[in-house]
């Protein structure tokens, strides 16, 4: 009997392949064969993880900044569709000789579903954020309302593409199995989610492409703060932290993202390690507490070393994550408009000095660790493949 070939498809998005990779590893490790469609940037990590690289070439334009303006001007949803169709015969092509026996897709990988749809092959969906049903969406209702908009300019596209219907709705009923990553109990209304939807929490893998960064502390908590790697070009941001914990008791280590260089911040203070990347893992199992942007793997990162937050979002769904650590009492949300040195001082205070919610990160933390992550995800991928896909 041959090996059971696995394809995954995903976006060219850190946010959205990383969570993939410990998953890959485990699946290769079952004796899975495993394919993954991605673009260049990502073939190094896909490979390293043990997958077979097959390469795309994205229409997107992933600058951050014109990620940004199709997000304020709300051309997200229209380009990923566009982009879809634009994969999918690339997809045809690299799968031309050698179909999978199963398709896994991220969320926001249209691609994915339809090449299974086209195929015929059963599909589970990654998600890589919320899950989404009935009760809860993705979105605000100004989104959705404009989304339905888009939904009728996207039609009128596809006729004059000569392309087949597809519609919004189509593409978000979940699969027999979604996998999602993060515990049950961070998910918003998830007492509305059936046993279609696995929480498995957060799927931590190796980083091993970055520098060893674990500074001496001393006595000294740490703090780690990172906006992460899309909407982190925020140069006043950084300077305000350096103004606000220059004189602290804090280590701060700080991230800046590849387009800021950490000396073009002025005089850094002897109490901060300031690098353009940093091996965000490693620093948070040492980690006090973490002033982030609210991205889903980074605040899973953090509730899985148990550090509680300071959430300033980017973006409407980091906006939904920041509220919702808020709710659960697990870090206090810090709008960004409203940020200032002592906007950030007193923020890092309220957390440091509050017992209760380091207690209630701890529970968090003990919820991570229990949803079981890639090791569970595998699993439940295995079971499903034994019920769903023919032997060969």
């Amino acid at each position: 009997m041959r090996q059971h070939h696995i394809s995954i498809i995903n976006i060219p998005a850190y946010g959205h392949v990383n969570p993939t990779l410990a998953l890959v590893e485990k699946l290769c490790e079952k004796g899975y064969r495993v394919t993954y469609a991605t673009t260049e940037e990502f073939a190094p990590a896909v490979k390293q993880a043990g997958a077979s690289p097959l390469l795309y070439q994205t229409t997107i334009n992933v600058e951050p900044e014109r990620i940004r303006e199709m997000i304020e001007k709300n051309e997200t949803p229209i380009s990923i569709l566009k982009e879809s169709f634009e994969i999918l015969p690339q997809l045809e092509d690299l799968y031309q000789n050698d179909q999978p026996d199963l398709i896994v897709y991220d969320f926001i990988a249209f691609a994915g579903k339809l090449f299974a749809d086209k195929l015929n092959v059963p599909a589970i969906r990654l998600c890589s954020s919320y899950a989404q049903n009935e009760s809860f969406q993705l979105g605000s209702e100004e989104m959705l309302k404009q989304l339905k908009q888009a939904e009728a300019d996207f039609q009128v596209y596809l006729e004059k593409e000569n392309l087949p219907a597809v519609s919004f709705e189509h593409l978000a009923i979940p699969e027999a199995l979604n996998i999602v990553f993060m515990p049950r109990s961070f998910q918003i209304k998830n007492e509305t989610f059936d046993e279609r939807f696995c929480f498995v929490g957060p799927s931590l893998g190796k980083r091993g492409e970055q520098e060893s960064l674990l500074p001496e502390t001393g006595n000294r908590p740490l703090m780690l703060i990172s906006l992460g790697t899309a909407f982190n070009a925020w140069p006043e941001f950084y300077r305000m932290c350096i103004d606000a914990f220059r004189n602290s008791d804090w280590h701060v280590v700080m991230s800046t993202g590849i387009s800021i260089e950490p000396d073009s911040l002025g005089d850094i203070p002897d109490n901060f390690t300031v690098r353009q990347r940093v091996p965000q893992l490693d620093i948070l199992a040492k980690a006090d507490l973490f002033v982030s942007h609210g991205g889903m793997n980074s605040t899973m990162e953090a509730m899985n070393a148990g550090v509680p937050l300071v959430v300033i979002p980017q973006m409407y769904e980091q906006e939904l994550t920041a509220r919702r650590v808020d709710e659960l009492g697990l870090g206090v949300y810090l709008p960004k408009e409203e940020v200032s040195v002592s906007r950030l001082q007193k923020a890092v205070q309220d957390v440091s000095r509050d017992k209760e919610m380091l207690n209630r990160v701890k529970d968090m933390q003990k919820d991570v660790k229990e949803a079981g992550g890639a090791e569970k995800a595998a699993a439940e991928i295995e079971t499903f493949i034994k019920k769903s896909v023919v032997p060969q």
